[in-house]
């Protein structure tokens, strides 16, 4: 039982691990977020996000 609990805790390690890595990525995300968040529509920070998304994926070094 103890297994199972430890898993989701190192998973989301390893994605905060990444996450950390493309910081460049996020910021540019975080300020189209928030220079768009009244006028936020579908696939408004699209381009953004998914830069961020590959950069996570690269540095997993798998998709997710």
């Amino acid at each position: 039982m103890s297994s199972l609990k430890k898993e989701p805790t190192k998973q989301a390690t390893r994605l905060m691990a990444a996450a950390a890595k493309c910081s460049t990525q996020s910021a540019a995300y975080g300020k189209c977020v928030a220079n768009n968040y009244q006028n936020m529509g579908k696939d408004a920070c699209l381009q953004e996000f998914m830069s961020l998304k590959g950069c996570v994926q690269k540095q997993l070094g798998r998709k997710i």
